[in-house]
């Protein structure tokens, strides 16, 4: 199922019923107002949605769009093209508020793998194909960020725990899988979302990177970047760090990483690729 919704009404005006089928209609057909208490989006889930709703030849238009999901709220617009053999839709959406735990529920694959706030803003296209990857031949853009939450998997990575031994002085010395905010922008092409820069400030760790996840099926991953402990250290723990790889600058410690494997089984190491 890729779209539906439930208890929809809607008030229209000035519908044309035959002209909505005909390329050589005039461009407007109907508009009005269009609510539903409940509508599915893939397997993402909103409520109480309202928009202003208009019907071209062969096009439905939803602008000014507002809905309840997860805690937060979302706006936007969103339009559905019957011109061509199969249909496209378009869709430019914000969030705010969004309680993450609630949404990556809906998604089996990373339930669970991360907790906080989330808002940002979301552009879609493509075509709706009858097909079990629903993200197939789409593409699109944004850029979100997650405010006061954790990564709890991390918590499990050995490697990430010998990391974390050396803020012992940080804020984050009794929860290393906690952070402040993560943003970063999105690119979804090919079946694959790419970040070109991800900034995640934790509590007395900083960490710059990039990288991709497939969303084909594989949840392959492949991310890099660098972990700078923000709080200044002692001399033996700086001492011992470095000979675990760490670089000192102006009395910082900083860890090149990389986080392979797959979402479901995230492999994370220290290094970059080329060393």
């Amino acid at each position: 199922m890729f779209f539906e919704a439930h208890d929809i009404t809607s008030e229209l005006d000035m519908v044309d019923l035959a002209a909505i089928v005909n390329p050589a209609s005039s461009s407007l057909n109907g508009h009005g107002n269009w609510k539903a208490a409940r509508l599915r989006f893939g397997a993402v889930e909103t409520t109480n949605v309202n928009a202003k709703f208009r019907l071209e030849s062969r096009e439905v238009f939803f602008t000014d769009l507002s809905a309840d999901a997860y805690s937060g709220k979302a706006t936007g617009d969103f339009s559905v093209s019957l011109a061509k053999k199969n249909a496209s839709f378009r869709a430019d959406a914000r969030m705010s508020g969004i309680n993450v735990t609630r949404l990556l529920a809906a998604f089996h694959e990373v339930r669970g793998r991360l907790t906080g706030n989330l808002e940002g803003d979301l552009k879609l296209a493509g075509e709706i194909e009858h097909t079990t990857s629903p993200l197939a031949g789409m593409r699109g853009t944004g850029h979100v960020k997650v405010t006061n939450g954790q990564v709890p998997s991390l918590m499990l990575n050995s490697n990430l725990m010998k990391l974390a031994h050396f803020n012992d002085l940080g804020p984050a010395k009794e929860n290393p899988s906690s952070f402040s905010s993560i943003s970063t922008d999105l690119e979804l092409v090919n079946l694959r979302i790419s970040s070109k820069v991800i900034d995640i400030d934790g509590y007395g760790v900083d960490v710059d990177g990039s990288g991709s996840v497939s969303v084909s099926g594989s949840d392959d991953l492949n991310y890099q970047g660098v972990a700078t402990i923000t709080t200044k250290q002692g001399f033996w723990t700086n001492t011992f760090a470095r000979f675990a790889g760490a670089k000192l600058n102006e009395g910082k410690l900083s860890f090149p990483f990389r986080i392979e494997g797959t979402i479901e089984n995230p492999k994370f190491s220290k290094g970059t690729k080329d060393k």
